[in-house]
C-alpha cells in the first residue's frame, strides 16, 4: 500500500467513451448501489440503517487484500483519526456500547474505504458517472419519502428485519435504524406537535443533511448535461422537491444549501461568469413566492415563532458536549450520554452536531483528526479544474458547512463518495 501526493490545475484527464445510463450494480458496485438507487429496496427490507455499514466491511477487505491500493495523502488524519477513536472504548461500560460503538467506526471507516477505493477502481471499470447518477437517484427516493411523510405522518410500522429478529428488532437501537416511519413529529423542541419527512433515516436532521449533500448530484446528473428531454425531467424533479425542502422547516438544510448557492454564484463571479448570480436571484424569488402562496410559508413563519426553545434546547446541549469533553479532552466520552436528571425527551449530549458528537465522544484530538481530514478534502476539491468537480467540491462544503448543527451519521459515507469522486477529477 502507498500513499501519494496530489496535483493541482492540471488538464483534465481524456475521459473514456461513456456507457449507457443504468441503475444496475456490478460486483464490484454492489455495497455503493445499495445505499443509493437501492434504498427503496433496503427501506423495504427494513435494511435501510445497516447498508451505511458495507463499504467499510466489503470495501475494506479489497482494500487489504491489494498490497498495491493506492493511499492519497489527503486521507492520513482520516487514517489516525479512526485509529486514535479506538482509545474512546476505553469509557465504554456495556456490551451493547460496544455494539454502537462499532456501528459508528464502521461509518467513519465508510468514508476513508470508499474514497480509497474510488481512487484505485479504473474509471473504465466503474464510471464515475454511474455513481453520480446512484447519488442522484437517492435524492429522488428522499424526496418521494418526504412527500410520503407529509401525506403519512403517523405511518409506523415494524420492518420485516424486525419481525424476523423477533423481540430484538423491538430494542432501541435496532428499532431506530429499521422500522417503517416516514416522519418525525416533535414537539419538545418546537412548541407544537410538527410532523417532518425523515425517511429512510430515523430522524428529520437526517434527511434534510443528506437532501443537502445530494444536491450537487443530483443538478450534475439531471440539470447539467446535453440530455434536453432529461433536462426537463430534471427540472420538475427539481422543483417538486422544493415542497418537502420547506415542510421539512430544516434550518440547518436551508442554510447549507444558501451557502452553497451563494459560494458557488461568487465563485463563478470572479471568474467573469454571471449566469450563477441570475440563477441565485432567481431561486431567491422563486423561493420567496412560495411562502408565499403556499402553505409552506405558514409553516416556516410557526417554526421561526417557536425557535427559541429549540434555540435554548441546543444551546444547553452544546455546553453539556463542551463541559463534558473537557473532563475527557483527550479519549472523550465514548458514547453520547444523557445528563444527569435531564429531560428524559431531550436527546442525548453529542447528538446534535457533528462537531459536538466529535468532541463529546473523541475528545478534542479526534474531533481536530476528523475536521483536519474534512476541511483539507475541500481545500483540495476547490483546486481541481474539471467541470464536474465542481459538484463534488460544492457536496463537500455543504457537508462542512453542516458539521456544526447536523450528527452526520451515517451521512458521513456521503462524503467519502464525493472525496473519492473528487479526486478521480483531479489526474494526480
Amino acid at each position: 500500500m502507498t500513499v501519494t501526493g496530489d496535483a493541482v490545475d492540471a488538464d483534465p484527464v481524456p475521459r473514456p467513451t461513456p456507457r449507457a445510463r443504468s441503475l444496475r450494480p456490478t460486483l464490484a458496485t454492489w455495497p455503493l448501489w445499495s445505499m443509493t438507487a437501492a434504498m427503496p429496496l433496503a427501506y423495504l427490507l427494513g435494511l435501510q440503517g445497516l447498508v451505511w455499514c458495507l463499504p467499510a466491511v466489503v470495501f475494506g477487505a479489497r482494500i487489504l487484500s491489494d498490497r498495491k491500493v493506492r493511499f492519497p495523502k489527503s486521507t492520513i488524519p482520516l487514517i489516525l483519526f479512526l485509529g486514535w477513536i479506538l482509545l474512546s472504548t476505553a469509557m465504554i461500560g456495556s456490551g451493547t456500547g460496544y455494539l454502537l460503538f462499532l456501528y459508528r467506526w464502521l461509518l467513519f471507516a465508510g468514508a476513508l474505504t470508499t474514497l480509497v477505493w474510488l481512487v484505485n477502481v479504473p474509471e473504465e471499470r466503474v464510471p464515475s458517472m454511474q455513481i453520480i447518477d446512484w447519488m442522484a437517484a437517492l435524492w429522488i427516493c428522499l424526496v418521494v419519502f418526504g412527500y410520503l411523510g407529509i401525506l403519512l405522518p403517523d405511518f409506523v410500522q415494524r420492518s420485516p428485519f424486525q419481525i424476523i429478529l423477533g423481540p430484538i428488532g423491538r430494542m432501541g437501537f435496532v428499532d431506530e435504524v429499521s422500522r417503517w416511519r416516514f416522519a418525525e413529529t416533535q414537539s419538545a423542541l418546537t412548541g407544537s406537535p410538527l410532523p417532518r419527512p425523515a425517511a429512510p433515516f430515523n430522524a428529520t436532521n437526517g434527511w434534510g443533511a443528506a437532501i443537502g449533500i445530494l444536491t450537487p448530484f443530483f443538478i450534475r446528473s439531471w440539470i447539467v448535461q446535453p440530455d434536453l428531454r432529461r433536462r426537463r425531467i430534471g427540472y420538475a424533479l427539481g422543483l417538486a422537491g422544493v415542497i418537502p425542502i420547506l415542510v421539512s422547516v430544516n434550518r440547518g438544510l436551508w442554510i447549507s444549501l444558501g451557502v452553497a448557492l451563494v459560494y458557488y454564484a461568487a465563485r463563478k463571479a470572479l471568474r467573469g461568469k454571471l449566469g450563477p448570480f441570475f440563477v441565485l436571484v432567481g431561486t431567491m424569488i422563486a423561493v420567496t413566492a412560495l411562502l408565499v402562496i403556499t402553505p409552506a410559508g405558514r409553516l416556516v413563519q410557526d417554526k421561526i415563532d417557536n425557535s427559541t426553545k429549540s434555540n435554548d434546547s441546543r444551546a444547553n446541549l452544546y455546553g453539556e458536549a463542551w463541559h463534558g469533553a473537557l473532563q475527557s479532552p483527550l479519549i472523550g466520552n465514548g458514547a453520547p450520554k444523557r445528563a444527569e436528571g435531564a429531560d428524559p425527551k431531550l436527546p442525548p449530549i453529542g447528538t446534535h452536531g457533528m462537531l459536538w458528537y466529535l468532541m463529546y465522544v473523541h475528545g478534542f484530538v479526534g474531533m481536530a483528526l476528523f475536521l483536519a481530514w474534512l476541511a483539507g478534502e475541500v481545500l483540495r476539491s476547490g483546486r481541481v479544474r474539471t467541470a464536474d468537480g465542481w459538484w463534488t467540491h460544492l457536496a463537500l462544503v455543504i457537508g462542512l458547512v453542516q458539521v456544526p448543527f447536523y450528527g452526520l451519521l451515517p451521512q458521513v459515507v456521503l462524503f467519502g463518495i464525493a472525496a473519492g469522486l473528487s479526486h478521480r477529477e483531479d489526474p494526480g
